[in-house]
């Protein structure tokens, strides 16, 4: 095992990390404050001067997909793809010249790091781009081959059949689907080893760009099966270190855990031990983990393109000296560096504490809507549901509506009845009066059997004085009259009142906006970019990992009011409740009042604790 490839290669390499890793947490630490002052604003004004969109209107969900493959949308991919991957090469770049400190191309400080990076920036941009480009062309296959499993195992029926039946068929698209990644994976990780030298190689200024690519494959040919053993053992290494520390973190903070079990205060400061010294821990196993790989990569590299360069390779980096005259003098660096941060931990938890005593959550009060109805009580989308909705005091019923064959504004989500009923036929291609006919409920349970498809007249009628509705307009292809007949059906009803509408669509948003102008209207957003302020919008739909406090300050700073979804849980309704959520689509409005009304009751410490219960559960 110790005259083996991969042990010699990770020993060279740890031997010539602990010689130069000062200078490496110098650079990422300069390279992160530069990158965080100067390259992020620039980076953020840029993109959302690529991304205002037609007539500066946000751009979310399909309308994304066709923006993307406009010019700007090229434009915005190509630039924030390889600005995203520059932050990246930047950080290697540094702790590569670092590495090779002893060579004739490596450097000695931090200082000299930062200027060669400077005047390189535009080389290496010129590289990210390729690289990046190069990145898309192997993602093609990948998705090729899913969009292949998707057409002919997922495509016949609505997603969310599969997604909640589970037929054969989705069965084999899961194999199927795996088995393509894998492979795909497999062979995507060999050429990205063979590659591995490509960088390095650039940097010793071999041009152009498909000449290093081609460089890093020669070099490699005869290495390959060691060098994919290496990378494989490494990044075994690096997974089980993460796993080691999170839990003995966890069995360490144990005791402290079960004496403080009866003091709030005491579970305060042990959390926030636990969590100062989880960020600790991460920072040090990727600080160490990049500058190993970089220093064991490094080593490789001198020795394998000897034959490319055609010069004898500089010695190699021997283990590091101990000075006993300076043993003292190290430990006492060591000791001050300990006490600094012990000294930095007790401030922030002191800091921490106080905030938390002077912290309230907002008091605005919060929407309970009831999703698809209220789809955890009753079938979704059902007068039954709505009728719970109801008693348990919902503020809305969100509802999604389609055009029958015959033109009929129905109450349903899915394009067909598969889920429901087990039933084939799509809404759009079937009457009203045959969809009448088809028990949708007792799939849901047996009670339920008298259940049919409803008419959206039918379910204002139901929630008149009682619930407000939000009407999501389904579009599944082109359907030019159902905001139009949508909008009429509430009309008759005289109910512009109880309802607000919303939409996937943005062109079916900007219709409603049309023609209804005094009715409230959203837009539902599962991912997007843009501007919102210019939307003309009166509310966002968002995921309920979107919705952080950044994002809910910028929409309030603009009059955007912002429902989340789906929330179905205590601690998702925390989150959003610490970040000033104007609502909460739920299945279970029930579940959603009384956690509320309980999170109200906690004070700010309370609540604190409650997000970290895992760590004593």
């Amino acid at each position: 095992m110790k005259n083996s490839f991969w042990f010699q290669a990770l020993k060279q390499g740890w031997y010539g990390f602990r010689m130069v890793w000062m200078p490496m947490a110098g650079y990422l630490l300069a390279v992160s404050l530069v990158s965080w002052g100067l390259l992020a604003p620039f980076v953020s004004w840029l993109l959302s001067w690529l991304t205002a969109g037609p007539e500066g209107l946000i751009i979310g969900n399909t309308e994304l997909i066709d923006w993307l493959l406009s010019r700007s949308g090229l434009l915005f991919l190509g630039l924030g793809g390889s600005l995203v991957l520059m932050s990246l090469v930047i950080q290697l770049v540094g702790l590569i010249w670092i590495a090779r400190q002893k060579e004739q191309g490596g450097i000695q400080s931090v200082k000299e790091a930062l200027i060669r990076l400077f005047y390189a920036f535009p080389n290496l941009f010129r590289f990210c781009v390729r690289v990046f480009f190069l990145c898309l062309v192997l993602l093609i296959p990948l998705v090729f081959g899913l969009g292949a499993v998707y057409y002919f195992f997922l495509s016949a029926h609505d997603i969310n059949f599969y997604l909640t039946a589970k037929p054969p068929a989705w069965t084999w698209a899961l194999v199927l689907a795996g088995l393509w990644t894998v492979m795909w994976a497999c062979v995507t990780g060999g050429l990205l080893v063979r590659w591995i030298y490509l960088l390095p190689l650039w940097l010793d200024g071999v041009r152009p760009f498909r000449k290093a690519l081609d460089g890093s494959w020669r070099i490699t040919r005869v290495v390959f099966r060691r060098l994919s053993g290496l990378m494989g053992l490494y990044i075994l290494l690096w997974v089980l270190a993460q796993m080691v520390v999170a839990q003995g973190l966890i069995l360490v903070m144990s005791p402290g855990i079960s004496f403080f079990s009866e003091n709030l205060w005491g579970l305060f400061i042990i959390i926030c031990i636990y969590l100062a010294l989880t960020t600790i821990f991460s920072f040090v196993i990727h600080f160490m983990g990049a500058g190993w790989i970089v220093c064991t990569l490094m080593g490789c590299y001198r020795d394998h393109s000897i034959s490319f360069f055609d010069y004898s390779p500089p010695k190699d980096l021997s283990a590091p000296v101990q000075k006993h005259s300076g043993t003292s003098h190290q430990k006492l660096n060591r000791l001050i560096v300990l006490g600094n941060l012990v000294v930095l931990v007790a401030v922030a938890i002191g800091f921490s504490g106080w905030l938390l005593q002077v912290r309230n959550l907002p008091s605005k009060p919060i929407l309970i809507i009831a999703h698809r109805a209220g789809a955890h009580h009753g079938p979704e989308n059902t007068l039954a549901a709505l009728k719970t909705a109801i008693e348990q005091k919902a503020d809305y019923a969100e509802i999604d509506v389609q055009r029958t064959l015959d033109g009929i504004v129905v109450v349903v989500h899915d394009q067909d009845l598969m889920r429901l009923a087990r039933d084939p036929r799509r809404i759009r291609e079937t009457s009203y009066q045959e969809l009448s006919q088809v028990d949708i409920g007792s799939g849901f349970h047996k009670d339920f059997t008298d259940q049919r498809l409803a008419r959206l007249s039918e379910f204002l009628s139901v929630a008149s004085g009682k619930i407000r509705l939000l009407i999501e307009l389904k579009y599944y292809g082109e359907d030019p009259l159902l905001a139009e007949e949508t909008v009429r059906v509430v009309d008759q009803a005289h109910a512009e009142k109880e309802v607000a509408f919303m939409s996937l669509n943005f062109e079916g948003v900007r219709q409603i906006k049309r023609l209804a102008p005094q009715v409230s209207a959203g837009y539902l957003l599962a991912a997007g970019l843009g501007d919102m302020a210019r939307s003309g919008v009166d509310f966002l739909a968002v995921p309920v990992g979107q919705a952080t406090a950044e994002w809910m300050k910028a929409a309030s700073e603009k009059g955007i009011k912002v429902y989340a979804w789906t929330v179905n849980d205590m601690d998702g309704i925390l989150d959003l409740m610490e970040v000033g959520i104007d609502g909460v689509i739920t299945d279970d409005p029930a579940m959603a009042r009384k956690a509320i009304d309980d999170i109200r009751k906690l004070s700010a410490l309370e609540r604190f604790l409650f997000r970290f219960r895992h760590v004593w559960d």
